[in-house]
């Protein structure tokens, strides 16, 4: 994380964490929250490092270049654990193996030992439950941090025992210009507002499918209640078990589709735009619990199809 720009994108953010390291009163349990583009995740692995880093600047954060610090980012070090959320809900599993992790690991540096829970909104409820007895009995030097889209997807009695720091959006139009560097226009414009972080965008435009699908939903849009259509999307663009069949690729056509129904490119009534902008919205929630894509993909088709016909 760029210290310098989270003070000044983030300058709340950024004086909570420094006065807390700075005292020494970082709570034992942290919450990240704030819309997509915010950049928690990197915040996250910032404060990580700023706990274990023996080279903290006049603010209390991580030198970032110390070996302490690249083996946080590389998630290499023994007293930390990075449990990713951003492709698939954390479980009750996952919570019980950190719990045994930190029990049976000595720890690096001064008794600190820390897991980050990213995106812990779309956790399990199992897990969330798992993790409420963890957080109840904390055991001496061990910090977490969750980070999440949503706070109240997280159980209040999680909430009440972390120090919540929220984080403002982020600038579409400052996010727009920077993803402008790599891409069109169109694409730069859908990224932004959807609220991609830089990393989550480079990754998609890297990615072939990507350019692909834009296409291929533009073009869906333009012909969504047409069973022809339809069926295309089955068999040439979503095929069942193919590379394409995966949730990320999924959410980037939902996102685009859900992009050229709010520019207008399909003329249809305010009404029905409404209607479709609630399917897909929630589709992108639902997606993140476990479902069969193929099937979950049909029941969108359907959706929209009887309201743009109705």
């Amino acid at each position: 994380m760029d210290k310098e720009q989270l003070k000044k994108e983030q300058p709340v953010v950024y004086r909570t964490l420094s006065n807390a390291l700075k005292q020494d009163r970082l709570a034992h349990a942290v919450l990240l929250t704030g819309p997509k583009g915010a950049p928690k995740t990197k915040t996250a692995l910032l404060l990580a490092q700023s706990l274990v880093c023996e080279h903290t600047d006049e603010d209390g954060f991580a030198c970032q270049t110390c070996s302490a610090c690249q083996r946080i980012q590389k998630e290499e070090a023994i007293d930390f654990r990075w449990i990713h959320g951003d492709q698939v809900r954390i479980k009750k599993k996952e919570i019980l193996e950190l719990q045994e992790f930190f029990e049976s690991t000595s720890v690096e540096r001064a008794n600190r030992r820390i897991y980050f829970l990213e995106q812990f909104d779309h956790a399990t409820p199992d897990a969330a439950n798992s993790l409420l007895k963890f957080l109840e009995e904390p055991a001496p030097g061990i910090f977490a941090i969750l980070s999440a889209d949503e706070k109240s997807n997280v159980l209040p009695t999680i909430q009440s025992r972390c120090q919540w720091i929220p984080f403002r959006p982020a600038s579409s139009k400052r996010l727009e210009t920077q993803f402008l560097e790599w891409t069109d226009p169109e694409s730069a414009s859908m990224l932004a507002h959807h609220g991609y972080t830089i990393e989550k965008a480079q990754a998609a435009l890297a990615d072939d499918d990507f350019e692909f699908i834009h296409r291929e939903a533009k073009d869906y849009v333009m012909h969504c209640e047409q069973m022809p259509k339809i069926l295309y999307m089955q068999r040439n663009v979503f095929v069942p078990k193919g590379n394409r069949m995966t949730k990320e690729k999924i959410l980037w056509f939902l996102d685009w589709v859900l992009f050229y129904f709010q520019k207008g490119e399909r003329k249809i009534s305010l009404q029905k735009q409404v209607a479709i902008r609630e399917i897909l919205i929630e589709s992108a929630d639902q997606i993140q619990r476990p479902v069969e894509l193929a099937l979950f993909l049909d029941k969108i088709y359907n959706q929209i199809r009887k309201v743009v016909i109705s």
